[in-house]
């Protein structure tokens, strides 16, 4: 237990990074009056104050939506390394063995960064407010912040003897 509370420490960390990284690209982005869409510029006569009103909604459904995405990420990559902590694999064709259970985690947290921007951002009423396009490129983002952290913190915090478990886990050096 006592290698693994730094090593969930660092799936954290990284994914915290990652987080902070893809707000300020997203606020970059899209959390400006250019990422509103015409339509709503036209009908509040484009009065900077009503659109920083907007601005600030859709900022924070953008916020949650990349918080909930990365903690999934980060919870489900905890679950693998804990997994691989608990029942360690013995040589490398054991540690290969483990893929298949890493791939699926990647691939569940891949498909609730999706589920979870479909629901607050993407098919909600939020998406006629910004500009045609402007969903999709967030959720985008998003999605390789997921699969960034995912795979650099697996990589990095899974026991050297087991870093073929992970693909590409030995380009990543700790």
């Amino acid at each position: 237990m006592k290698t693994l509370l730094p090593r969930l420490l660092g799936v954290v960390g990284i994914h915290a990074v990652l987080g902070l990284a893809t707000w300020l690209l997203a606020g970059w982005l899209v959390v400006r009056q250019e990422g509103l869409s015409t339509d709503l510029l036209t009908r509040i006569d484009g009065d900077p104050a009503r659109a920083e009103a907007y601005l600030s909604d859709i900022g924070g459904d953008i916020l949650t939506a990349s918080a909930g995405s990365l903690l999934l990420s980060a919870l489900l990559a905890c679950v693998w390394l804990t997994t691989i902590h608990r029942n360690p694999p013995h040589g490398d064709r054991s540690a290969r063995s483990r893929r298949g259970s890493w791939s699926a985690l990647l691939l569940l947290a891949l498909a609730g960064c999706v589920g979870i921007f479909w629901e607050r951002l993407v098919g909600a009423s939020v998406a006629d407010l910004l500009a045609p396009g402007a969903p999709v490129k967030v959720t985008v983002i998003v999605a390789i912040a997921v699969l960034v952290g995912y795979w650099t913190s697996t990589a990095f915090f899974v026991p050297i003897s087991t870093k073929v478990a992970v693909p590409g886990g030995g380009l990543l050096v700790r």
